[in-house]
């Protein structure tokens, strides 16, 4: 018997074609830059096999389970900032520290009239 064979029965996907599935999971798991590069990644695949009582015929049970390495995790600082209505935003902090020629988007911001800042 292959793992072709199982699970063939009423067209459904046989437990090969659902570990290849399983496997490009994996594989766009570990392409992923956001993940930790040397995690071990697992597909584990479960056949039970279940006799009759006669011995006469059995029936094979199976389920795959496809462990992946976690998104890595990070920071962002966000700034609060109340809108002209009295409502709060929330953005993403801006270094106060500039580079040359780096635009900030407190410089493209309307005014509290929602009239753009002329040119310098």
């Amino acid at each position: 018997m292959k793992l072709s064979d199982i699970g063939k029965e009423r067209e459904q996907q046989s437990l090969q074609e659902l570990f290849e599935v399983e496997l490009e999971k994996v594989i766009e798991n570990i392409m992923d830059k956001r993940t930790y590069p040397g995690d071990k990644r697992k597909i584990q695949i479960n056949v039970i096999v279940v006799p009759k009582s006669e011995r006469d015929k059995l029936r094979l049970t199976y389920d795959i389970k496809t462990t992946l390495a976690p998104i890595m995790g990070g920071e962002t600082g966000m700034d609060i900032i109340t809108t002209i209505t009295g409502k709060y935003e929330t953005r993403p902090s801006i270094s106060t520290s500039r580079i040359p020629g780096q635009v900030d988007y407190r410089d493209v911001l309307p005014d509290d009239d929602g009239v753009y800042p002329e040119e310098e």
